[in-house]
């Protein structure tokens, strides 16, 4: 299927905004109880150490749910788990729901969904009773180079702890009560909004703003048009457009440089913040931190204790040359 035309020159990069490379979502549905999934370990109250894989720098789990095996994301900005629509039909997977329920991107229109209910085994620790929103995930699986059919969003994570060591690139999931922050690690400021951690951050001269922690989002940093306009990013210097692809379906996008970022008292410089416009009356964030700059980071995510560690900052070992996801980008 051939790709959007773009306006000028359109870089496909990463495309990414919100969840699994663009996935974030927020279902939506006032009167709608969300459980949270019984969690069970093969060891003592944690997974022990998984690898990470080497291109698209999401936290990606292989996972069998039924008779398949498939790739699951941890999610910290997606407010609820979501299952591919096609996976989810062919398994027969039951359904949770007697109500459709609405489904925002950070962009994009709205659009409708059910949920089902499924048991996830993903080797040394497994889900049961897990409640997921069937949606297409594929469009966003191929951009990240990194197939995946399930995200598990914060429903699930306030299950566990998660403690990833980007840098090492290796991952390990606890029981709530069998986790301790490692040696060294320093704890961020946060406030627990709708179930997820937000972070303050300063953009260049302007005052803090608080963002989402968000483990599913590859940029580094991803702001609202009013967010970033405030943040005095849109104050003449050079913007790009480019098309990204979200639950929501194709939007466009501005992409500019911010001298420096600071975050958690690092400040890091020559900073890419993508900009977007959320679809009115959508509960999108002020604006997302993602793993552009997260997996600088040795980070101990406990959304059970609305806590989060951090130790670093330090550069990840370099990805081997064959297997970087090339820069795509098209012309006029």
């Amino acid at each position: 299927m051939s790709e959007p035309a773009p306006h000028r020159r359109a870089f496909l990069r990463r495309l990414v905004i919100a969840g699994a490379g663009g996935a974030g979502f927020w279902v939506v549905h006032r009167q709608l109880t969300w459980p949270t999934p019984r969690v069970s370990f093969a060891r003592d109250g944690w997974s022990g150490w998984l690898e990470l894989p080497l291109v698209g720098g999401l936290i990606v789990l292989a996972a069998r749910v039924g008779a398949e095996t498939v790739q699951a994301v941890l999610d910290s900005g997606a407010q609820y788990s979501a299952v591919d629509a096609s996976l989810a039909q062919r398994l027969s997977l039951p359904s949770a729901t007697p109500l459709p329920m609405v489904a925002f991107g950070v962009s994009g229109a709205p659009s409708l969904t059910r949920a089902v209910t499924l048991d996830a085994d993903l080797g040394s620790f497994g889900l049961k009773g897990l409640r997921a929103a069937t949606l297409n995930l594929q469009p966003l699986s191929r951009l990240t180079r990194q197939p995946f059919s399930l995200l598990l969003g914060r429903d699930a994570m306030r299950a566990m702890v998660v403690e990833a060591d980007f840098p090492g690139r290796r991952v390990a999931v606890f029981a709530p009560g069998r986790w301790t922050p490692p040696a060294g690690a320093k704890p961020v400021a946060v406030r627990m909004q709708t179930g997820g951690l937000m972070v303050p951050v300063r953009v260049e001269d302007a005052p803090p703003v608080e963002v989402l922690l968000d483990t599913g989002a590859t940029g580094a940093l991803a702001l609202s048009e009013a967010t970033a306009r405030a943040a005095g990013l849109m104050d003449g210097r050079p913007l790009r457009t480019g098309q990204s692809v979200t639950l929501g379906g194709v939007s466009e996008d501005g992409m500019v440089r911010a001298s420096q970022v600071e975050f958690a008292g690092h400040a890091i410089n020559d900073i890419e913040v993508q900009i977007y416009r959320p679809e009115a009356h959508s509960p999108a964030p002020a604006g997302l931190l993602g793993l552009g700059m997260l997996s600088r980071f040795h980070l101990g995510l406990d959304l059970p204790g609305a806590r989060a560690f951090l130790i670093g900052p330090q550069q990840p070992p370099p990805t081997p040359p064959e297997r970087r996801r090339p820069t795509r980008f098209t012309r006029n």
